[in-house]
């Protein structure tokens, strides 16, 4: 479930209602000033020292968790004179789609066959610090659509030097559908190869009520727009998930408005959650 977009005259409405500086719970925002989760908070610690160890990482967790903009703010706090970083999502699911994908990431010329392009992707990575100083990482996000074959792919790609070297870091993102994947028995080479894994969290408690004060007071009012017992309500229809508070802070503004009403209460959200026909029972 996506947080809903507001058309523009409904945002001015909810902004003049509530005093929004900007309109909270938004979908797309910046990586850089994201609510920090302490389940968030250790995995970026994770992974900058995973790139140390470089290989094959995994990250899991339900949709709507906040993988996505978690690794986008890993990404960003990188050093660009020492990493190379291609994000790649709505990944192909074919071997030979993903090897062009790859290949294209790191400019090199199509190839007809899929050995040809695997063995030119690996020269490439072979040589990429020594042509360009840096070291190329592949940050592979919402990769449950992986097959076996193609998933074994990054095996390869990470297994291919006697040297103990390792040419490329590969990070997989993805839900309990990739996990299952990996727990196919002709990915056992491949699991064994992962250096650092970690599962994202939903948010407990005080964090679903700090994430709400968060987006609030970032959006310019420092009243308390949602009372305690409507934000627990909000975190049990939730799950904790910070894609599904967003559409259900989303809809108790709007029905606020709608209503007359300058706070969301207990009693407002219990009727929010009652009419919602994704929330509803």
């Amino acid at each position: 479930m996506n947080t809903p977009t507001i058309p523009v005259s409904q945002q001015k409405r909810l902004r003049a209602h509530f005093g929004f500086a900007g309109l909270p719970f938004r979908k797309n925002v910046a990586a850089s000033v994201m609510f920090d989760s302490s389940s968030q908070r250790d995995l970026r610690h994770g992974l900058v020292l995973w790139l140390e160890l470089d290989g094959l990482a995994l990250v899991s967790g339900p949709p709507g968790v906040g993988k996505s903009i978690c690794l986008r703010r890993f990404v960003d706090e990188l050093p660009d004179n020492r990493y190379a970083v291609h994000r790649v999502s709505q990944i192909p699911t074919t071997p030979n789609g993903f090897l062009r994908a790859l290949s294209r990431r790191l400019g090199l010329r199509p190839r007809l066959h899929a050995a040809d392009m695997f063995d030119a992707l690996l020269a490439a990575l072979r040589s990429h610090r020594d042509d360009h100083g840096t070291h190329p990482v592949f940050v592979l996000d919402d990769a449950e659509g992986m097959r076996v074959a193609t998933l074994d792919l990054v095996r390869r790609l990470t297994a291919a030097d006697l040297d103990g070297q390792h040419h490329v870091s590969i990070l997989l993102s993805g839900t309990d559908e990739l996990v299952a994947t990996l727990k196919d028995p002709r990915l056992e080479p491949l699991c064994g190869r992962f250096a650092y894994s970690h599962t994202l969290r939903s948010f407990g408690l005080d964090d679903a009520r700090n994430y709400v004060r968060f987006h609030v007071e970032g959006a310019g009012v420092a009243r308390e727009l949602f009372h305690d017992k409507a934000v627990t309500a909000i975190f049990h229809a939730s799950g904790g998930l910070p894609r599904r508070i967003n559409q259900l802070a989303l809809q108790a503004l709007v029905d606020a408005v709608v209503r007359g009403l300058d706070v969301v209460d207990e009693s407002l959200m219990k009727r929010v959650l009652h009419a919602h026909p994704l929330y509803r029972g």
